[in-house]
């Protein structure tokens, strides 16, 4: 299926490309909208990040692209730096495959003129802004578009106060416009020579700085706890609900500790729908799903009791038909009254896809294509998470800077 749109902005541009990359995920796709519940857990656990994040240094590329863009060194015309920023972005995957063999360079899999449709200064911008590296809330073009009018306010005022004997408040004015009194970044780590050493690892200030301004920025995160922490190897847990388990008995702070269960609680209840929903749409005809209803049909009750009044106190989420959903799903649940888990779950999917996309009443259809079709369960995005930790630490540990920056080399 070929799919278009129209759009009249860069803005509306990359919020469909948004949309669009959360479905090339393995097992992104949220046939029941369940997704918010999701994001909020993230959100609360691993702010800054995001599915499609693939490695920490781009939290520095970024910033050093921009920084030089803000400069004058793409030019003053806005549509000519926004496209500039492509190129140097494309420009640094290109020199970084030249030195380096290892995964997660953005664009790898494309030839050297060709890059890709969202590039790392819109997946990496909204970390960039949490963890205050970029201190304003603007987006990449509004601030682009900020520098330009501020440079030719100042070049404005110093052409009509150029006269020897100008009165000392205009000269006040000429100085309010120079931007380099607008404090937009906090990237103590920029050097000119940046691209001379590039590659996809951190340098050890790097590291540094970044986990700083995590730590600063988000303190109260499980992502600064496991940054804080000098005993936790990731390497341990390849789930969130292993990492939870793992780490819980040196979380301190009680209200993470219970919202590590409340996660995990949740996610139980997604086991259970997300299971039915498979058992509907491949007609019970599912060896892999018929398993897994079979491992948790005898423990549903204590696998659906989750505070659901909680989580929906905890965070903004305003959503009354997904709160139903879930409400209902659980306490039909409660009530062993699985044939109306399955008519809930058949009426949120026509309620959300309409008729002719909802899988559910197209039961059968789908056997020969897929062993699972949607989420299993939420990662919470605990997956990128790990890497961007890992980069940090892995760079935090170096002493020879030399020998860590030359593996992986040609």
């Amino acid at each position: 299926m070929r799919l278009g749109w129209i759009d009249f902005s860069k803005a509306d541009r990359d919020k469909v490309l948004n949309v669009i990359h959360l479905l090339d995920e393995s097992g992104a796709v949220d046939e029941l909208g369940l997704g918010t519940v999701r994001d909020a857990f993230a959100d609360y656990f691993f702010p800054g990040t995001s599915t499609v994040q693939t490695r920490a240094k781009y939290f520095l590329i970024v910033p050093y692209v921009l920084m030089e863009a803000e400069t004058g060194k793409y030019g003053n015309n806005l549509n000519t730096i926004l496209n500039r920023i492509k190129e140097e972005e494309r420009e640094c995957r290109n020199i970084m495959m030249k030195r380096t063999t290892s995964d997660g360079v953005i664009g790898r899999s494309l030839d050297e003129d060709s890059w890709v449709l969202r590039a790392p200064s819109n997946i990496y911008w909204n970390g960039i802004k949490q963890f205050k590296i970029f201190k304003e809330d603007l987006s990449v073009k509004k601030y682009i578009d900020l520098i330009i009018n501020q440079k030719a306010r100042k070049k404005a005022k110093e052409y009509g106060n150029r006269e020897i004997d100008a009165e000392e408040n205009e000269k006040d004015d000429i100085d309010a416009g120079d931007i380099t009194s607008f404090h937009f970044w906090n990237c103590d780590t920029y050097r000119p020579n940046w691209r001379d050493n590039l590659t996809i690892e951190l340098l050890p200030e790097e590291a540094k700085f970044l986990k700083s301004q995590i730590i600063r920025n988000q303190n109260s995160s499980l992502l600064a706890f496991i940054l804080k922490s000098h005993n936790i190897s990731l390497n341990k847990y390849d789930s969130f609900k292993a990492l939870s388990e793992g780490i819980k008995d040196s979380v301190k702070d009680p209200n993470m500790r219970d919202m590590m269960d409340l996660a995990n609680d949740f996610n139980n209840l997604v086991s259970i729908i997300t299971t039915r929903y498979n058992w509907i749409v491949f007609d019970g005809q599912n060896d892999y799903v018929n398993e897994k209803w079979e491992l948790l049909k005898n423990d549903l009750k204590r696998l659906s009791t989750v505070n659901l009044e909680d989580i929906f106190n905890r965070f903004p989420i305003r959503n009354s038909l997904l709160n139903k959903f879930l409400h209902d799903v659980q306490s039909a649940i409660q009530d062993d009254d699985i044939d109306k888990v399955d008519c809930l779950i058949k009426k949120r999917e026509k309620d959300i896809k309409e008729e002719k996309r909802a899988k559910t009443l197209h039961a059968g259809e789908y056997k020969e294509e897929n062993d699972w079709i949607g989420i299993d369960i939420f990662d919470y995005r605990y997956t990128p998470a790990k890497r961007i930790i890992q980069d940090i630490k892995n760079a935090e540990a170096v002493q020879d800077v030399q020998t860590y920056f030359g593996k992986g080399s040609h």
